[in-house]
């Protein structure tokens, strides 16, 4: 596969000042499409950052600039670690049919998946991330989808139009829900209907609200260990860390917050796909949402440059199992904490056909302390659920 078909060369103004000496920054020490190098073998790399200049079915436009601003901030930050290889493939090629980015992102996301190349998408409108839902309908397996969005973006009442804020309706399909799991970080209640409460509750999801991630950020971490795909809509941060999006709105994550959830997707052995989107330069200060959402994208480097591998599932060498007797369940639970990162995993009774074990779930300490009190982890619940239909 050509990807240069796919992608306009990067091409930017030099910028005023150097955050730091040229010689020590990002873009001096990744490989860049450019008119000049097209793009090369990908085999020894591990991410790929893809613009995606494209706002098409957004639901408030905007978006489509965004790549580029982020990408110029990014290039300024530190080098990356010596291990890990990025390549910046340049900007999605878009038409005026919105449904060729889709397909063309499916296409791009499938072969660096086969590559084991981390496609990293900035800028643009989250819709998107159907592009990335088509990929990953073509993977062996679950498939568990993770987004960190205010918002919900999905609605029971159908729309015959998808926009940024209803292309999870995809995932709600019948058929679909044998094939995808999904979760939320962050929601804000106020911006939540009951009818999507009342979906998640009936389809076994999880949200984690924005209050508990203030008062504990490491509840994200399990989420964020096991999905396949990570979509971040920007308007998640609040309006004094973030004024540069396209809903703005004085609660959020603070900027750090973001950073500290996006280092803890790079660490994740099983993440495979990013995305940052929502950004819009037009309402920005001082490219302040920007440099935020490029220091988010250094943190995920920082993390992927630390991965290990410590899944019970794959690794049983590197944890210590514990088992607790839990009278209500009439079963057992089993719990592994890596030897290595002290994380923690669940097992929940119901074979995983890819690997004729039973299925790891990842979890946290608190689970693991619930148990203890002879209380059944919410986790445990859901996927014992899920995974039992």
């Amino acid at each position: 596969m050509d990807l240069n078909g796919y992608f306009d060369p990067v091409s930017l103004d030099k910028p005023e000042f150097h955050l730091l000496p040229e010689l020590y920054s990002f873009s001096r020490n990744i490989s860049i499409h450019t008119p000049d190098n097209p793009i090369q073998q990908l085999d020894d790399y591990q991410l790929a950052l893809i613009g995606l200049p494209q706002d098409h079915n957004a639901f408030i436009a905007g978006s489509k600039t965004a790549p580029d601003f982020i990408r110029g901030m990014l290039y300024q930050l530190k080098k990356i670690n010596n291990n890990i290889k990025v390549y910046d493939l340049g900007n999605l090629k878009v038409t005026d049919n919105v449904n060729d980015s889709y397909f063309a992102i499916r296409d791009v996301t499938l072969e660096l998946i086969e590559k084991n190349v981390i496609p990293f998408f900035i800028g643009g409108s989250q819709d998107l991330a159907f592009g990335v839902l088509l990929a990953l309908e073509k993977q062996k397996g679950f498939q568990q989808i993770l987004s960190i969005d205010p918002r919900l973006d999905f609605w029971s009442e159908k729309e015959e139009k998808m926009h940024s804020r209803n292309f999870l309706n995809y995932l709600l399909d019948d058929e679909k829900k044998e094939k995808f799991i999904f979760s939320n970080i962050a929601h804000q209640a106020y911006f939540v209907a009951d009818d999507q409460f009342d979906i998640m509750e009936r389809e076994y999801m999880e949200s984690i609200r924005l209050g508990t991630i203030r008062n504990n950020p490491r509840l994200a971490e399990p989420l964020i260990r096991d999905s396949d795909f990570i979509s971040i809509d920007m308007n998640v941060v609040r309006h004094s860390d973030a004024p540069g999006v396209t809903i703005p709105s004085p609660n959020g994550l603070f900027g750090d917050e973001l950073c500290t959830l996006t280092r803890y997707g790079g660490l994740s052995e099983k993440v495979k796909v990013c995305g940052i989107y929502e950004c819009d330069p037009t309402k920005d200060l001082n490219q302040q949402t920007s440099h935020l959402a490029a220091q988010s994208i250094w943190y995920f480097i920082d993390g992927l440059s630390h991965r290990v591998k410590e899944n019970p599932a794959e690794t049983p060498e590197h944890t210590k199992k514990f088992i607790i007797t839990m009278n209500e369940a009439d079963q057992d639970l089993i719990f592994h904490k890596s030897n290595l990162s002290e994380r923690w995993w669940i097992e929940i009774p119901v074979k995983n056909p890819d690997t004729n074990s039973n299925f790891f779930v990842s979890c946290s300490y608190e689970d693991y302390q619930q148990a203890c009190n002879h209380e059944i982890p919410d986790r445990w619940w859901r996927f014992l659920h899920r995974l039992g239909n």
